[in-house]
Protein backbone atom coordinates (compact mmCIF):
# COMPACT_ATOMS: atom_id res chain seq x y z
CA UNK A 1 0.00 0.00 0.00
CA UNK A 2 1.28 3.30 -0.83
CA UNK A 3 0.77 6.39 1.47
CA UNK A 4 0.68 10.01 0.95
CA UNK A 5 3.32 11.90 2.15
CA UNK A 6 1.93 14.45 4.96
CA UNK A 7 2.01 17.50 3.46
CA UNK A 8 3.93 19.64 6.32
CA UNK A 9 6.73 16.77 6.10
CA UNK A 10 6.84 17.29 2.26
CA UNK A 11 7.11 21.29 2.85
CA UNK A 12 9.74 20.71 5.42
CA UNK A 13 11.46 18.50 2.33
CA UNK A 14 11.33 21.06 -0.25
CA UNK A 15 12.90 23.87 2.36
CA UNK A 16 15.57 21.75 2.74
CA UNK A 17 16.04 21.11 -0.84
CA UNK A 18 16.19 24.63 -1.75
CA UNK A 19 18.56 25.62 1.55
CA UNK A 20 20.90 22.60 -0.47
CA UNK A 21 20.88 24.46 -3.48
CA UNK A 22 21.65 27.45 -1.64
CA UNK A 23 24.71 26.57 -0.07
CA UNK A 24 25.67 23.75 -2.71
CA UNK A 25 29.32 25.31 -3.60
CA UNK A 26 32.41 25.80 -1.88
CA UNK A 27 32.10 29.59 -1.68
CA UNK A 28 28.34 29.58 0.25
CA UNK A 29 29.87 27.23 3.01
CA UNK A 30 32.80 29.79 3.21
CA UNK A 31 30.07 32.60 3.53
CA UNK A 32 28.53 30.60 6.54
CA UNK A 33 31.83 30.28 8.05
CA UNK A 34 32.56 33.57 7.91
CA UNK A 35 28.99 34.39 9.62
CA UNK A 36 29.74 32.18 12.24
CA UNK A 37 32.77 33.89 12.85
CA UNK A 38 31.57 36.80 12.85
CA UNK A 39 28.74 36.41 15.29
CA UNK A 40 31.40 33.98 17.63
CA UNK A 41 29.16 31.00 17.45
CA UNK A 42 32.27 28.88 18.75
CA UNK A 43 32.60 31.01 21.68
CA UNK A 44 30.77 29.30 24.81
CA UNK A 45 27.75 31.57 25.26
CA UNK A 46 28.71 32.61 29.09
CA UNK A 47 31.63 34.92 28.48
CA UNK A 48 33.22 37.11 31.96
CA UNK A 49 34.53 36.11 34.83
CA UNK A 50 33.25 33.35 36.90
CA UNK A 51 29.93 34.37 38.75
CA UNK A 52 29.56 37.25 36.22
CA UNK A 53 28.25 37.71 33.13
CA UNK A 54 25.91 39.75 31.36
CA UNK A 55 22.55 37.47 30.73
CA UNK A 56 21.75 39.69 27.41
CA UNK A 57 25.01 39.22 25.73
CA UNK A 58 24.47 35.96 26.51
CA UNK A 59 20.92 35.26 25.49
CA UNK A 60 22.16 36.91 21.88
CA UNK A 61 25.09 34.64 21.34
CA UNK A 62 23.26 31.73 22.00
CA UNK A 63 20.31 32.71 19.85
CA UNK A 64 23.18 33.04 17.14
CA UNK A 65 24.35 29.97 17.83
CA UNK A 66 21.04 28.54 17.85
CA UNK A 67 20.25 29.99 13.94
CA UNK A 68 24.23 28.86 12.61
CA UNK A 69 22.99 24.64 14.12
CA UNK A 70 19.59 24.52 12.47
CA UNK A 71 20.97 25.62 9.17
CA UNK A 72 23.90 23.10 9.37
CA UNK A 73 21.44 20.36 10.57
CA UNK A 74 18.78 21.10 7.51
CA UNK A 75 21.61 20.69 4.80
CA UNK A 76 22.79 18.02 6.51
CA UNK A 77 18.97 15.99 6.68
CA UNK A 78 19.21 17.37 2.66
CA UNK A 79 22.36 15.84 1.79
CA UNK A 80 20.94 12.03 3.58
CA UNK A 81 17.73 13.12 1.46
CA UNK A 82 19.30 13.50 -1.27
CA UNK A 83 21.58 10.61 -1.23
CA UNK A 84 18.37 8.21 -0.48
CA UNK A 85 16.58 9.20 -3.46
CA UNK A 86 19.81 8.92 -5.66
CA UNK A 87 19.84 4.85 -4.15
CA UNK A 88 16.22 5.07 -4.93
CA UNK A 89 16.22 5.43 -8.18
CA UNK A 90 19.46 3.52 -9.09
CA UNK A 91 17.78 0.90 -7.25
Amino acid sequence: MIYRRNAIQEQAREERRRLLKLFSTPEALQVLADLEKRFETHLPVFQGKAGSYDPLDAMRRDAHREIFLMIRHQLELARQEATQNQEEQNG
